[in-house]
């Protein structure tokens, strides 16, 4: 039985696409068969695996119905996992969408159709709480918030908390809130404070592994290639690999 999960945050600059990139490269050397689906509009998981590459179809093909999901996916071998890209287009997806019913359960329908081929399904979620996002909740059964310290904000995560929380009053929907990942970690006292906060407040686990600012994570950003493959023995390598044995539990 695949699982589903997906990683959020409507605040930029936290590192999600990083954690969401780098984490499938770990579940995929781990021996695990996985597809990131790229549903945010500025295409950074797509960018960070493919460079400039053009794709006859992406995820938003898929959800205005122009193709069926295996349509849309893409294999990395430098990843070593499948990818369901994203493109502007669907920046404007809330308004083409706006009448059509079940909207909120298009992605679901999508990967429905093609995650029993995988062990695990993650979602790069849009830095919104928007229709794009409801979608990957509702498809999803695991959710997974990255923060950085640097620039947190504890009614941003609240506003997360709740989000979920309708979805399962409004439309029956229940999605476990695995926990927070701290991302962009330097050991210092104001970051470790906050840290704190997050646990003494949110109620939320916060996973044990951190991810250490590192140079070569963004390093490897940049060339197209996760960071366990540009520098396997760096900090940030090391860390990611931690965290995604820690997630898979």
């Amino acid at each position: 039985m695949s699982k589903v999960v997906s990683v959020i945050n409507q605040k930029g600059g936290v590192a999600k696409t990083t954690t969401s990139i780098n984490v499938a490269a770990s579940w995929s050397k781990m021996g695990k068969k996985v597809l990131l689906v790229d549903l945010d509009p500025q295409s950074s998981a797509t960018h960070s695996i493919f460079g400039e590459r053009e794709f006859e179809s992406t995820v938003y093909d898929v959800l205005v119905n122009r193709v069926e999901a295996k349509q849309a996916i893409y294999s990395s071998k430098d990843f070593g996992f499948d990818v369901m890209p994203a493109e502007i287009l669907l920046s404007g997806v809330d308004i083409q969408l706006a009448a059509h019913y079940g909207r909120e359960r298009l992605l679901k329908k999508a990967i429905d159709t093609v995650k029993r081929k995988y062990d695990v399904v993650i979602v790069d979620c849009s830095p919104s709480l928007g229709l794009l996002t409801v979608n990957a909740l509702l498809a999803s059964k695991e959710v997974i918030i990255p923060i950085c310290p640097e620039y947190f904000s504890l009614k941003g995560i609240e506003l997360i908390l709740d989000t979920i929380n309708n979805l399962r009053t409004g439309l029956g929907h229940k999605v476990e809130v695995r926990g927070i990942v701290i991302t962009r970690y330097r050991n210092r006292k104001i970051t470790n404070d906050v840290i704190q906060k997050v646990r003494d407040e949110i109620g939320v686990k916060v996973f044990s592994n951190y991810i250490p600012d590192n140079i070569s994570v963004e390093e490897a950003h940049h060339r197209h290639v996760p960071v366990n493959k540009y520098a396997p023995s760096s900090k940030g390598a090391k860390a990611y690999a931690a965290l995604s044995e820690e997630l898979w539990v």
